[in-house]
């Protein structure tokens, strides 16, 4: 038990510390629900960022697929804060098990909170996304 009260107190991770490209990620997914939230068109800027209009266009989907699917607000952190929240910590987990296709793992670790329709329409849009980055341009 003490174990995992240690755990709850381990600070959430600063984004300036991460390997560069899970900070792009990141960066571009609070991009693409701030501009979603606000009705922005944000392709551009987004398309930079990850390297073409597809990555771009799979990104926006995503992140629509998770506000409809999430059982609560999808929190994401402002865009100049540093600090990364819970539930990007998910995402950048549910992107690697996208990209290794490990999907018994990503079921695992959504089967709780999300039901079988919405996990697998989130997954699909994972792989669609990882499919589609090639990284920044610049």
């Amino acid at each position: 038990m003490g174990e995992i009260l240690e755990k709850l107190l381990l600070p959430l991770p600063d984004i300036r510390t991460m390997p560069a490209v899970e900070a792009r990620l990141i960066i571009a997914f609070r991009l693409a629900v701030v501009a979603i939230k606000n009705d922005y068109d944000c392709s551009t800027q987004l398309a930079d960022r990850l390297g073409g209009k597809l990555a771009a266009t799979r990104i926006l989907i995503l992140a629509e697929t998770l506000g409809f699917a999430w059982p609560e607000p999808f929190q994401i952190g402002r865009p100049c804060c540093s600090q990364v929240t819970p539930d990007e910590t998910w995402l950048l987990a549910a992107l690697r098990m996208a990209a290794g296709k490990n999907r018994p793992a990503f079921d695992s670790l959504t089967c709780e909170m999300i039901g079988d329709d919405e996990r697998e329409r989130i997954f699909t849009d994972l792989r669609n996304f990882v499919g589609a980055y090639t990284g920044s341009k610049g």
